[in-house]
């Protein structure tokens, strides 16, 4: 535990909610006690991050998703300390792929 003074934020993974529709991923990260204007959120094709300081606590987390989403076209809301993030899910893309021979 942090002690009195101490500026060191203790690091936090959130609970997280992860579910998707035909259309759309849905993320419910639970943020209590935070601004919301000290939300960071962070996205690519397949993961978003979400960062979150909070008194003496830093939440943190990362996730990999098993489907791309279009990361300019998502929405956030946050409400009584519930941050719910929504992305479009895109055409899946051909990854390429490669054999690794083990030796």
């Amino acid at each position: 535990m942090a002690e009195e003074g101490n500026t060191e934020k203790i690091p936090v993974s959130p609970a997280t909610f992860v579910y998707h529709t035909e259309d759309e991923y849905i993320m419910e990260v639970e943020l209590p006690g935070v601004k919301k204007e000290d939300i960071n959120i962070n996205v690519t094709e397949n993961t978003f991050c979400v960062r979150a300081p909070r008194r003496n606590t830093e939440y943190n987390g990362c996730w990999v998703l098993a489907h791309d989403f279009d990361p300019d076209k998502g929405s956030a809301q946050y409400e009584n300390g519930l941050l719910t993030i929504r992305m479009p899910l895109t055409e899946e893309k051909e990854k390429p792929s490669r054999e690794i021979d083990v030796m």
